[in-house]
């Protein structure tokens, strides 16, 4: 469990995961008269997913609506042994529309793509709805080409996506990693204050 109580400064926050992380926020904000139990402080977050598994994708939404004014957001997609196999996304679209991402996302980093059928509609799902969106950078895991499988083909749902934000650039990278394995994450980058955003480290090089 991570609480979250008066924390008008908080910025940046993550790696979490969704799945084993549950987030409690104490302190009541008042926003346009209403009041809600959410951190708008937070400009950037960094969560990691395991696609094959239901129950932790359906805490995304929730997740996202506690920081509604989410810049930018880091995803690292996790290949969990635990895969309960195919999962359907539209439970997304439930509870209405997503505040931060409808309004303020800007940036969307995803790590060690696996081309699956809900990594893609994940991401499409940003792409149809981010108003803002300048960047989304994808960074296609190494075994997608050595297992010989057609990464333009897997993305080609998302390339095609009616991409709201017209001003947004999507970047494609191979990952130089082999087998996947925890998010890059440097702690002297995170007590580094001037920096905007700790979690966004290029570890990848090669254009596709």
């Amino acid at each position: 469990m991570i609480k979250i109580g008066h924390a008008p400064n908080l910025r940046m926050l993550g790696y979490l995961e969704p799945g084993n992380n549950e987030i409690e926020i104490t302190k009541t904000v008042t926003l346009a008269g209403i009041k809600e139990k959410i951190v708008p402080s937070v400009k950037s977050l960094a969560i990691v997913l395991p696609f094959g598994v239901r129950s932790a994708l359906k805490k995304v939404p929730d997740y996202l609506r506690n920081f509604p004014n989410l810049e930018t957001l880091h995803v690292q997609s996790d290949k969990a042994e635990d895969s309960t196999g195919k999962v359907n996304l539209k439970f997304l679209q439930d509870g209405g529309p997503i505040k931060c991402v409808v309004q303020t996302m800007k940036k969307v980093f995803f790590y060690e793509f696996h081309g699956s059928k809900s990594e893609v509609a994940f991401l499409k799902f940003i792409a149809e709805r981010a108003r803002v969106l300048e960047k989304m950078v994808v960074v296609v895991a190494s075994e997608c080409f050595s297992s010989g499988a057609n990464v333009n083909v897997k993305l080609k749902p998302l390339i095609s996506a009616k991409w709201i934000s017209q001003a947004c650039k999507l970047q494609l990278f191979k990952s130089p990693r082999a087998g996947g394995g925890d998010p890059f994450f440097c702690h002297r980058r995170a007590c580094h204050f001037p920096l905007a955003d700790p979690f966004d480290i290029v570890y990848y090089q090669e254009y596709l």
